[in-house]
């Protein structure tokens, strides 16, 4: 007699590892799939609830991944991470009673769970709940979020408390860049420096120069780049990045890492023109110049804006000093399209007196900055591509 084969109550190891890698390597149709797969059959297992919670937020639909959230933490009501993924696509739906309750769960299960702290913040604060979401801005600090605290002050007006604060902060973080971004945003504001000297003043440390300095023929070398360039990996849109309407290399693929034939030969004439950046801002006696990085490490990225494409405004925290270079550009059409705009503003503090420098790129301009200077890219009309590599120097080896 046959033996009846054993019914199983759970997915399969290789059911799991497939989900785990479709999700993993962002095939998330593929994810969806074999998720939907596995609930049918097994629909009491809440890791594949919330891995199809997750893939169906990837694949743009918030609804259903909500009621698939919910059903991940019916079946798991401890895990943390499956409440933290829901609150998220709540927020999004602008269910935003539902995803505070969601995080307050996810906090109380996993009290250091600081970045489910920083979504709650950002609920309290966009409904200008200051007072509340001074709370949880205080919980990030020790976490290393030392800005949440200070935009939150600055948005209830306690000036002289954010004064205190970045005096303290200046002796125990004081290259912070987030932090520096916004104490060279609130003493422009005051009128009154801040004790935070990492970059007090970081539009006058924008600085360009341009290809044709390096190479004779420097348009034949740009094509020649590019063609290089368009065999690396890309992707359209990419996810917690600032590029819209355009593509960029993966994260964690630098560019810089081990560079070969014309990327190599860019690298180097970047590292000349850093040697020319700090020779040339050498007798300034803010952090920023005066503990230069030792070491040229570079992270490089390479970003292909379509029409209407854009960077919204953002800083890199990552970084220390910052710069682009311009191997395509697109008219400005007398309304700086394409051009790109640098601020003291931030995402969640601004003045309309705020400091702006709008620099429009020529064809192999390269452009340095602060880390901590806000920057975007304006929208552009006309059907053409813009494209930069970008980089970033890094404040030690990573």
């Amino acid at each position: 007699m046959k033996k009846k084969p054993v019914k199983l109550f759970e997915p399969s190891q290789q059911q799991l590892n497939d989900l785990l890698k479709y999700y993993q390597t962002k095939q998330y149709d593929n994810a969806e799939k074999l998720a939907v797969s596995i609930t049918e059959e097994f629909p009491k297992h809440p890791f594949s609830w919330k891995v199809l919670a997750a893939a169906l937020k990837q694949n743009g639909k918030i609804s259903e991944s909500s009621v698939a959230g919910q059903k991940s933490v019916q079946l798991d009501p401890k895990d943390a991470e499956a409440y933290y993924n829901l609150g998220i696509v709540l927020q999004e739906l602008g269910r935003l009673d539902e995803a505070e309750a969601i995080y307050k769960k996810a906090i109380t299960l996993k009290p250091d769970f600081i970045q489910a702290i920083k979504n709650k913040w950002l609920l309290l604060f966009t409904q200008k709940r200051f007072k509340e979401a001074l709370l949880d801005a205080d919980l990030c600090v020790s976490k290393g979020s030392r800005e949440l605290d200070l935009t939150t002050l600055y948005a209830l007006g306690r000036i002289n408390e954010i004064y205190k604060r970045l005096e303290f902060r200046s002796k125990i973080d004081g290259e912070n860049i987030t932090i520096a971004a916004f104490a060279s945003f609130i003493a422009e504001v005051e009128k009154k420096n801040t004790a935070y000297n990492f970059c007090p003043n970081p539009i006058d440390f924008v600085h360009h120069a341009n290809l044709s300095t390096y190479i004779n023929d420097s348009n034949s070398y740009i094509d020649d780049l590019i063609h290089e360039l368009d065999s690396v990996k890309k992707i359209w849109q990419p996810s917690k990045k600032t590029t819209v309407g355009g593509f960029q290399t993966l994260t964690g693929l630098n560019l810089f890492e081990s560079p070969t034939g014309k990327v190599e030969k860019l690298k180097s004439i970047i590292i000349n023109e850093l040697d020319v950046y700090q020779k040339k801002y050498s007798n300034k006696s803010c952090s920023y110049i005066k503990k230069w990085p030792s070491q040229n490490n570079l992270n490089a990225w390479y970003v292909v804006l379509k029409k209407q494409g854009y960077q919204n405004p953002h800083i890199h925290p990552g970084g220390w000093l910052s710069g682009v270079i311009y191997l395509k550009v697109v008219p400005s059409l007398d309304k700086n399209e394409g051009a790109i705009e640098f601020s003291l503003n931030g995402q969640h503090y601004s003045n309309v007196n705020s400091s702006k420098l709008i620099f429009q790129p020529k064809l192999g301009d390269i452009v340095f900055f602060p880390s901590s200077l806000h920057h975007r890219t304006i929208p552009f009309s006309t059907n053409t591509d813009r494209i930069i590599v970008s980089f970033d120097l890094k404040p030690k080896q990573f």
